[in-house]
């Protein structure tokens, strides 16, 4: 048993080399252990060389250990394991989360001298009972939890290629270079002009040094000083780290903190780490940022106007330069130029040419068009003073058809709009980062609690879905209960005649009857093996911690629980002697629950009856050890036995109008029942004509 678990190699399975590998995928030994001993299913399976089924094996492996306990404990056989494996695919069908799907795996029935952790399962999975009833059929929170998942703060910033470092102190350098290689460029100058070059490759230059300051700049260059890059914080030189962590996770987050709304908004209390006005802030900070990590549109009214601008600069100068060129065309086709004598002289001596008088005379047409033009760009883009200037020098001031608009001032104006935004939006990152940065564990914390309470959700909902109910625990070996339903079943069919039955001590048994051993008898298709397999759904819930699907039950905690499903005709010899081992086992004077469907098949029904009779003789022995046993060889078994036990049976009294029978299926005490084939041959006889009909008649006939 692990008595301390202080290293991930104190957990057996563990060696070096799988320790280096959770270290590096959960960021630290701290965080790799606590995924493992909270059961952290889905981020484990992630880690390199591990998959779902060892992820799964290792957190069953070390909550066995730590609490002295494995799953084979109390699940003593084959059958028994394949019952609880599909009820867990039951429950996992109302988690919302991959998380809580897989880590569903850490539930797991417990034998009788756990009782303790029982409770405590159940305490907890009452509650979250509780909450599926107040939240009831509200989808919100069903479409929230789906969007979250675990967050991932592992994930590398790209680099930020518009933004620069530059100093000319080399321990400046260096200390810029270990902080934020990779993130931004950082570089050495020697020279005011290599300052100056380096400079305009950039949206946004952080000049580190008091040094730089008496370097005599160009009016373009316009640098942000800082004295010490030693002491600066991360978020005022590269904010985007930070933002990126919380962008890669956003939609998780912003679905997190909807659910933590959502369930206090319903009186629920959850999540107590974080109160309300730290819950907006968080929401109205994350508001402000897109899943890329930039400023949400929205956010500023000035980086708004400016990248409506740079997207819609091109295409509206293109049409713009398409009408004046259409209004430059008209003038020209209305236009009518009348020289006179000494016009038409200066032409001939070439003292003026015929187009610069046809400039004179467009003259006042033409740049009333380039200002008509240029007001509208100016105005559609809102665009402020500076702009203005450049977008005013776009035509050439000499007249021209068709106009074109500089490319290169065009470019001019994005860049200088583009260096605006970015600054503005710099300044908003910085903010942001400064904000995110106090959140990063809380945020982690947060986003835990919600996937582990999709877990308890998850089974408060599959009890609300099925009416599932609390069992009452009592002393004495006994089970009983009141409309009992078949899980697989009901999942199946959305409805199953519900039924009532007591073996044992308890209160809703027989009067004075306390049979602990019982022998089911009963109609083909009566309904003997779901009655079983609901023993053992009801059995293994209970000691999980769960509800059970039933009005009412009362049952005690046993140390095991065996489960023979009905075999699939006669066992050869090594198969008859693999059965008898295992049956051998029961013998010891722990308690039991033993459920076995038709054993008769292991061997001849002679040899089986004795058999089986033995084996119930040894149940009845250890007055801690319930069993039901269904067989159709009730009375032979009857025969051989030497001690008493109780035979019940489910019986079918006829045929309904449809054919089908009649069958009281909640078992009838102190009765022996038939199989009646005869109903059977007689529905076949009824279903079909001719020569298949005369053949079951025949049949029929056996039985008067």
């Amino acid at each position: 048993m692990l008595t301390d678990v202080r290293t991930l190699q104190d957990i057996p399975r563990i060696g070096d080399k799988m320790s280096k590998r959770f270290v590096e995928h959960f960021g630290s030994e701290t965080q790799a252990l606590d995924a493992i001993l909270t059961g952290d299913v889905a981020s484990i399976s992630e880690v390199e060389g591990i998959g779902q089924r060892y992820a799964i094996s290792l957190i069953q492996d070390v909550a066995s250990r730590l609490e002295g306990v494995r799953v084979t404990d109390f699940l003593k056989t084959t059958e028994a394991m394949d019952v609880y494996e599909k009820l867990l695919d039951l429950i996992k069908e109302f988690a919302h989360t991959r998380y809580s799907r897989h880590k569903m795996h850490v539930f797991f029935p417990y034998p009788s001298t756990k009782a303790e952790k029982i409770m405590q399962v159940r305490e907890s999975v009452s509650y979250y009972m509780g909450i599926a009833k107040i939240i009831g059929e509200d989808g919100t929170i069903d479409d929230l939890l789906s969007m979250v998942s675990q967050p991932d703060f592992r994930c590398q910033c790209p680099k930020i290629r518009d933004r620069v470092v530059i100093t000319s102190d080399q321990n400046s350098y260096e200390c810029a270079k270990k902080r934020f290689s990779g993130l931004i460029d950082v570089h050495l100058v020697n020279s005011v002009s290599e300052f100056i070059d380096l400079s305009r490759g950039f949206s946004h230059v952080i000049a580190v040094g008091d040094d730089l300051l008496a370097f005599d700049l160009p009016e373009d260059i316009d640098p942000e000083f800082i004295s010490d890059i030693q002491v600066i914080d991360a978020y005022k030189v590269v904010p985007e780290k930070e933002i990126f962590l919380f962008s890669r996770n956003l939609r998780s987050l912003e679905a997190s903190i909807n659910v933590v709304r959502s369930l206090r908004s319903k009186g629920i209390r959850f999540f107590d780490k974080m109160d309300g006005d730290s819950i907006e802030l968080l929401a109205s900070t994350l508001a402000l940022i897109d899943d890329k990590g930039d400023i949400v549109h929205g956010t500023d009214e000035e980086i708004d106007r400016i990248t409506d601008a740079m997207n819609n600069l091109e295409p509206l100068i293109t049409n713009i330069v398409h009408s004046m060129n259409k209004k430059i065309d008209s003038c020209l086709e209305k236009c009518q130029m009348t020289l006179s004598g000494q016009d038409m002289l200066k032409v001939m001596n070439g003292s003026i040419e015929l187009k610069e008088m046809l400039g004179k005379k467009l003259h006042k047409s033409y740049y009333s068009i380039i200002r008509e033009g240029t007001d509208r760009i100016c105005n559609d883009l809102h665009l402020e003073k500076k702009e203005r200037i450049i977008v005013e020098s776009l035509f050439p001031d000499d007249i021209m058809h068709p106009v074109e608009a500089d490319v290169e001032l065009i470019k001019s104006l994005k860049q200088h709009l583009s260096k605006k935004a970015e600054k503005r939006k710099f300044n908003h990152k910085r903010e942001v980062s400064r904000l995110l940065s106090s959140y990063r564990e809380p945020v982690r914390e947060m986003v835990r609690e919600v996937l582990d309470f999709d877990v308890g959700f998850a089974i408060g909902s599959f009890a609300r879905e099925y009416d599932l109910v609390m069992p009452e625990i009592i002393e004495k070996a006994g089970i009983g209960f009141r409309e009992g339903r078949n899980l697989f079943l009901l999942s199946k069919h959305g409805d199953v005649i519900p039924i009532d039955y007591s073996v044992g001590e308890n209160g809703l048994g027989p009067e004075n009857d306390t049979s602990r051993v019982v022998l089911l008898s009963g109609v083909n298709s009566g309904g003997k093996t779901s009655l079983l397999e609901f023993l053992a759904q009801s059995i293994i819930l209970a000691h999980m911690g769960f509800p059970v699907p039933a009005e009412y039950m009362e049952l005690s905690f046993t140390e095991s629980m065996y489960y023979f499903a009905k075999s699939k005709g006669t066992l050869d010899a090594g198969a008859f002697e693999t059965t008898l081992t295992e049956f051998s086992v029961i013998s010891d004077g722990s308690s039991k629950f033993v459920l076995a469907d038709e054993l008769e098949s292991i061997t001849e029904p002679g040899a089986s009856a004795k058999i089986m009779a033995g084996i119930l003789e040894v149940l009845m022995e250890n007055e801690r050890t319930m069993s039901v046993f269904v067989s159709h060889l009730s009375e032979q078994i009857m025969e051989n036995i030497n001690c008493p036990i109780r035979v019940d049976g489910i019986e079918a009294s006829g045929l309904d109008s449809d054919l089908n029978l009649i069958v009281e299926r909640s078992p009838r005490y102190n009765y022996v029942a038939k199989s009646t084939p005869e109903l059977i041959v007689e529905r076949l006889s009824k279903k079909t004509d001719g020569n298949e009909q005369a053949f079951y008649d025949k049949l029929r006939n056996k039985f008067l």
